[in-house]
Formats: C-alpha cells, sequence, structure tokens
C-alpha cells in the first residue's frame, strides 16, 4: 500500500462517518419534523372540536364567549407551532442537502481510490511485462 492509498483510505473512512453523521442527522430532524406535524394536527383537532361545539344550535351565548377566550388563548400556541412545524421543515430540507453531499463525497473518495488501484494495478501489470520482455531478451535463442 503506497502513502497516497493510505491517504485515500483515511480520506474514505472519514468522508464515511461524515455520511453516517449527516444519516443521523436527518432521522433526528425528521423526528422534530413530525413531532411538530403531531403538535400542530393536536391543536388543529382541538380548534375544530371547540369550534364545532361553539357553533352548536344547542349551545348559549356563553359557550360562544367561551370559545372567544379559548380561541385567544389557543391561536398564540397554534402560530408557535406553525412556526415550529416551518422551522423544522427547513431543517429537514437542510439535513437532506447535508445527506446527498456527505454521499457525493464518499462516492468522490471511492471514485478516487478505485482510480489510483486500478493505476497501481497497470503500473505492476506494465513492470511485470518488462520483466518477462527482458527474460525472453535474455533467453538464447
Amino acid at each position: 500500500m503506497t502513502g497516497r492509498t493510505a491517504s485515500l483510505q483515511a480520506l474514505l473512512r472519514l468522508r464515511r462517518l461524515a455520511l453516517d453523521q449527516a444519516r443521523a442527522a436527518l432521522a433526528e430532524a425528521i423526528a422534530d419534523e413530525t413531532r411538530a406535524g403531531a403538535a400542530m394536527a393536536a391543536l388543529d383537532t382541538a380548534m375544530a372540536r371547540e369550534m364545532e361545539a361553539a357553533t352548536s344550535l344547542a349551545v348559549g351565548d356563553f359557550a360562544v364567549d367561551a370559545f372567544d377566550a379559548w380561541l385567544k388563548r389557543t391561536r398564540p400556541l397554534r402560530e408557535a407551532a406553525a412556526a415550529a412545524l416551518a422551522a423544522a421543515n427547513a431543517t429537514t430540507t437542510e439535513a437532506r442537502a447535508v445527506l446527498a453531499a456527505a454521499r457525493t463525497a464518499v462516492e468522490a473518495a471511492e471514485t478516487m481510490l478505485d482510480a489510483l488501484r486500478a493505476e497501481q494495478d497497470a503500473a505492476a501489470a506494465r513492470a511485470e511485462q518488462h520483466t518477462l520482455d527482458d527474460l525472453a531478451r535474455r533467453r538464447p535463442g
């Protein structure tokens, strides 16, 4: 193994480590996005349930007033949940891009290592052929 081969193998190990880290970061981002989506869905479900109860013909003005008060308290929570979901979406998108870049870096390192090995194999084959040619020239008659 030459120094160039060892260097490329070390680079490939580092690129694979970065790829593993990018995969883990994406998994974490997706989990965060899922949690944010679930929180948003829970607030939307609660809002629909409360709105249905408040608009029912069987309830009086008290229920409508209670819904109004509830909505004033809940609206900022929903806005915060929407912002958290948007941030989680952005983080997931970024993590996907980082993963794609890490995959590309691994593929590039693998290609460079394969090319170097092919070059070394070709050089070894040429050296072997030179040796055979030299032996054939020295051989009498």
